[in-house]
């Protein structure tokens, strides 16, 4: 008998994030089932926005708070549990700032299968940062190397990762005994790189939050450190819609 299609539903936590909405759905709606969102305590419009969106099947709202604290840990954990009520087979966590590439569901569905054949429940996928140009990205060093765990199977024992910031989204049960993830050939373009004062602000932000690099070991310094940089152009054949003016 013939295996149904995987349903998959995107997880979204935002805060203030109108700039990047829009485009978010103009760009999942054609590759996830739907979207399961978490309001972390947004002012500038977004709660109102994101209700009003079709594709969102539930919306968890957090009070807007005087003194705002990210907690990646809390609001992975809320979004995963959430989205069960909506019976997906997978997850995808994907924020307000990051891109599919396109055909993204239809090799997805092939990773899915993959992970069905070999006993995996996690992923990670190719996160490319675009940088300067909406059509470039960074691929020195790190930039060329760097994957997070993203897509996941929808399960009752998963493993949460309880980290404040740099959460990962997968559960640590779906490590390989190396502690790593398996390696899903899916993109996520990340925009919030894009323009200087956004790398810097990032940086800074950062810095802020993690001062003693408790959950980066690398630091945030790196981010605006340009030495022995390369961009390349994106493959059209796996670029992502809409590119922003």
């Amino acid at each position: 008998m013939r295996r149904r299609p995987a349903r998959l539903l995107a997880l979204l936590a935002f805060r203030d994030e109108m700039r990047f909405l829009p485009d978010y759905f103009a760009n999942v709606v054609a590759e996830v089932d739907g979207v399961v969102a978490l309001d972390d305590g947004s002012t500038d419009g977004s709660t109102e926005y994101v209700m009003g969106r079709p594709e969102v099947l539930e919306l968890i709202r957090r009070p807007v708070r005087e003194q705002h604290h990210w907690d990646d840990a809390l609001n992975h954990r809320l979004l995963v549990e959430a989205a069960r009520r909506h019976r997906p087979d997978w997850l995808l966590g994907l924020d307000a700032d990051e891109r599919l590439e396109h055909g993204f569901r239809a090799r997805a569905d092939s990773e899915i299968n993959r992970a069905r054949r070999e006993g995996y429940i996690a992923y990670y996928l190719w996160f490319r940062e675009v940088w300067d140009s909406p059509t470039t990205v960074r691929v020195d060093g790190i930039w060329g190397r760097k994957q997070q765990a993203r897509v996941f199977e929808s399960r009752e024992d998963h493993e949460f990762h309880e980290q404040r910031l740099h959460c990962h989204w997968a559960p640590l049960n779906g490590r390989l005994p190396d502690g790593s993830f398996p390696s899903a050939d899916l993109i996520i373009y990340h925009l919030r790189m894009l323009y200087p004062e956004d790398r810097a602000a990032r940086r800074d932000r950062y810095n802020r939050l993690d001062p003693d690099r408790e959950m980066q070991a690398i630091g945030y310094d790196y981010l605006t450190d340009e030495t022995g940089i390369e961009l390349v152009l994106i493959d059209p054949e796996r670029s992502y819609r809409p590119i922003p003016d």
